[in-house]
């Protein structure tokens, strides 16, 4: 599917919203087939600015005639967005969530039947076409729903398909797990830098070496074991840091899950 003949609204100008405008213009949509808006009129119009499209209202037509409506806004925000816009939607308009904690049942509960309804999980990689971002597809998908969905999904990065009930995993497996990361990048880059590497080569080194072992991951069928059998010199306590990033994965979906008992509470 061609997204350039495609007309899309991004509800939330924060960042998700920026991801989602950012990839959507690189891979060619017209500026002047998007729209964005934002609680903060402030911040939806320095973003549309910014890239050039225009800021509505959330009641304006432009929203209700989108082919897609990609709804980025906090989680405690969606049912609000979704009240606001619902009696206003073509019955053919896609509408996409890229909130934690709101369960697809509960956003297909808020509009008329038959509208199809989307969960995106993105994560901050999605920013440069490299994100890993799992979806969940609603119960009234049509084909053509599922075609534009997938070239969405194809300009931030690769997917897979789960469960509704894997969504919160999905969080700190995919989420917040880049986080996770980052400190090992960062000692990584701050030992080169004491080297006398210049920032920008420790920066590469660290940057391909955690590139490169993903990529065995991802390329070969290598068992972690046999990986590590490679670069036989052990250097840090690897029991430990396993047991870091499994409870890190396990803090980040237990949060997840409150914030959404919360929300379904309220």
């Amino acid at each position: 599917m061609n997204l350039n003949e495609k007309r899309m609204a991004i509800i939330g100008a924060g960042n998700i919203g920026k991801i989602l405008l950012e990839r959507l213009l690189a891979v060619g949509v017209p500026t002047d087939h998007l729209v964005v808006c934002d609680s903060d009129p402030n911040r939806a119009h320095t973003l549309a600015d910014k890239y050039g499209v225009r800021p509505v209202i959330l009641i304006d037509e432009a929203i209700c005639e989108a082919d897609a409506i990609l709804v980025a806004v906090s989680p405690k925000s969606v049912a609000d967005v979704i009240h606001t816009i619902a009696d206003q939607l073509l019955p053919d308009c896609l509408v996409i969530s890229f909130a934690a904690a709101v369960p697809l049942a509960n956003i297909e509960a808020l509009l008329h039947p038959g509208i199809p309804v989307v969960r995106i999980m993105p994560n901050a990689p999605s920013l440069i076409g490299l994100g890993m971002n799992p979806v969940v597809y609603g119960s009234s998908m049509t084909s053509e729903a599922r075609k534009l969905v997938d070239a969405i999904l194809a300009a931030l990065g690769e997917t897979l398909v789960v469960q509704d009930d894997q969504m919160n995993w999905c969080v700190g497996l995919s989420g917040a797990a880049m986080r996770s990361l980052l400190p090992a990048l960062e000692g990584m880059i701050q030992a080169g830098i004491e080297a006398g590497l210049v920032e920008a080569h420790a920066r590469k080194i660290a940057g391909r070496a955690l590139l490169g072992t993903a990529a065995l991951i991802l390329n070969t069928d290598l068992s972690i074991d046999q990986i590590k059998m490679l670069t036989p010199m052990q250097t840090v306590d690897e029991t430990t840091l396993a047991h870091i990033y499994y409870d890190a994965a396990l803090q980040a979906k237990s949060k997840i899950d409150m914030l959404q008992k919360k929300l379904t509470e309220l």
